[in-house]
């Protein structure tokens, strides 16, 4: 996934400050690079992140590697 594309996906979500927490971290370890779009979408939409609540990248790395495994393996995603 393209840094654009990635960016207006945050901030659709409303979470644009989660993304300029972690773009950085997101770059580095290309977290999203082969991911689809919709996995993150609907990661986005499940999850509940507050700007004024610590989290940390490995938190939130943690937490979408789950998400998009079993959205993978029960096909929730075409």
């Amino acid at each position: 996934m393209h840094t654009n594309e990635t960016k207006d996906l945050f901030e659709d979500a409303g979470l644009l400050f989660l993304y300029e927490k972690f773009q950085y971290q997101l770059y580095v370890t290309n977290l999203l690079g082969k991911t689809k779009p919709e996995i993150l979408e609907k990661f986005l939409e499940c999850y509940e992140f507050q700007q004024n609540e610590p989290l940390f990248f490995d938190e939130f790395a943690f937490h979408f590697r789950i998400f998009q495994n079993i959205s993978i393996k029960n096909n929730w995603v075409n």
